[in-house]
């Protein structure tokens, strides 16, 4: 089920006489044509192409999607879910010149969106849904009740949303169609879903970090008693490396930071089954043409390979590979057999571990400082196949 956007549009006058005599439909073709031609002008950043007519509404929302049906009915379709009933608002509003210069207008009375999300947040509670709005495909491990775009909710919060549901006004970042308001809303769901609460590593998380930054001093200039998360502000501005800037901000929060869902740790699915938790902060990638999944969080690496062998034995399977190291943990459960080393390179300290589940093996490698053995440890231990 989604909170969509979903509107027809028609022409404002009649058919011409000679055209109803003749049973005609208004021509489609001809339709499409001059909304490709108004769109890119009237809204910026429309896409068009001879299968599809796109436009981004709201970077966090799926493309507002545009169809011209054969007698010349305009369909507009789009998912507002993930952000709130201000998508409705601005695509309403952004519509109005286009319809004003094909003179068509809305099919119907106008739907009331801030009713029909909050309708839409309490059926999705209601049907037993945890995960509401959420952007990421992170799995992220949190000990909620309900996860929302906006952070974790308890069950408490679940049941007063689902006795009145105008108490779940707080689940959409963007509520309202104001000044700053689309800004604010931008930035809200990139803290939650996209920043790592540290240094960047790269330039595509600089840039959404800087994004995030400009976005909330547009949405303070824009609105400067708009409530603004000024504890994370500060962090971020921190970790972009201007302590000064990052002072003024923290002095005008009024708690500590909490939003972000990278701050908890996520399950990272890997390949044949295998899977590993790691901290929200880490990113990582297939490297060695996929023979190997590499993350970081710019202090700790986490190195996997995995093979598939035809040994129906994990012990077996285990004592093939002899350790190397001192052995530091031995783990048995189940079909599941796994070894822990450790040593020392340079400044670096060494976790590396091996886990057979027959016929499936796996090394995990763990870089870090000698403190961080017992993260090392349990990331060894969370790795597991799972057919």
């Amino acid at each position: 089920m989604e909170f969509g956007f979903e509107r027809r549009a028609s022409p404002r006058k009649a058919k011409s006489r000679l055209r109803s005599l003749l049973g005609r439909p208004p021509d489609g073709k001809e339709t499409r044509e001059r909304l490709g031609r108004l769109l890119p002008r009237l809204w910026r950043g429309a896409q068009v192409s001879v299968r599809r007519i796109v436009v981004e509404v709201h970077p966090f929302a799926p493309p507002l999607r545009f169809e011209v049906e054969p007698d010349g009915v305009i369909v507009v379709r789009g998912d507002a879910g993930n952000v709130g009933p201000a998508y409705h608002d601005e695509v309403n509003a952004r519509m109005a010149p286009v319809l004003d210069a094909l003179d068509y207008g809305w099919d119907g009375p106008a739907p009331d969106p801030r009713r029909d999300a909050l309708a839409w947040l309490a059926g999705e509670l209601r049907r037993g849904a945890r995960r509401i709005g959420m952007l990421s495909q992170r799995q992220f491990l949190v000990d909620a009740a309900v996860l929302t775009a906006l952070g974790p909710r308890d069950a408490a919060w679940r049941e007063a949303v689902l006795a009145d549901p105008a108490a779940g006004r707080d689940a959409f970042a963007w509520w309202e169609r104001g000044p700053g308001e689309l800004e604010r809303s931008r930035a809200l769901l990139a803290m939650w879903h996209e920043v790592p609460w540290r240094a960047p590593l790269d330039a595509a998380e600089r840039a959404v970090m800087t994004q995030v930054d400009a976005d909330l001093r547009a949405a303070r200039a824009a609105a400067p008693a708009l409530a603004l998360p000024y504890a994370e502000w500060a962090a971020l501005v921190g970790h972009l490396g201007d302590p000064e800037r990052a002072h003024e901000l923290g002095r005008r929060a009024t708690g500590p930071a909490t939003i972000g869902y990278r701050r908890f740790a996520m399950e990272v699915r890997l390949d044949a089954g295998w899977s590993i938790t790691l901290p929200g902060a880490f990113i990582g990638a297939w490297q060695d043409g996929g023979a190997r999944y590499v993350a970081t969080d710019g202090a700790r690496v986490v190195e996997v390979t995995h093979l598939e062998t035809s040994e129906p034995d994990s012990a077996t399977l285990l004592d093939a590979t002899p350790a190397r190291h001192p052995v530091i943990e031995l783990a048995v459960t189940g079909g599941r057999h796994a070894r822990a080393e450790a040593y020392d390179e340079g400044d670096a300290h060494v976790v590396h571990g091996l886990v057979a589940v027959a016929p499936h093996a796996a090394t995990v490698t763990c870089t870090g400082a000698a403190s961080d053995e017992a993260w090392a440890l349990a990331t060894w231990r969370s790795l597991r196949n799972a057919p």
